[in-house]
């Protein structure tokens, strides 16, 4: 299966975001949100994929509704879009 574009980017670039917003270590998320630290790592990098079930974990721990991660998520794939358009 193809991977959708500009979608780990975007995962990484709102997780990292959040996560240093709220002055969070990758070290705290992950014991929040029951996730090893290094698939942490791999998220932020755009290595990993996220699935379902992480979102809603870090949703949780990062304090923002799982519905209103994704749409973050949405938009920044669309700005990812337009930076690569231009």
């Amino acid at each position: 299966m193809e991977k959708y574009s500009y979608l780990n980017e975007a995962v990484a670039n709102i997780l990292k975001g959040r996560r240093e917003a709220l002055g969070m270590s990758k070290r705290k998320l992950s014991e929040l949100a029951m996730i090893e630290r290094a698939y942490i790592t791999g998220l932020e990098n755009g290595k990993w994929n996220v699935t379902l079930n992480v979102l809603f974990f870090l949703s949780e721990a990062l304090e923002i509704r799982p519905d209103v991660f994704i749409q973050l998520i949405m938009d920044e794939v669309e700005n990812l879009k337009k930076r690569k358009a231009s």
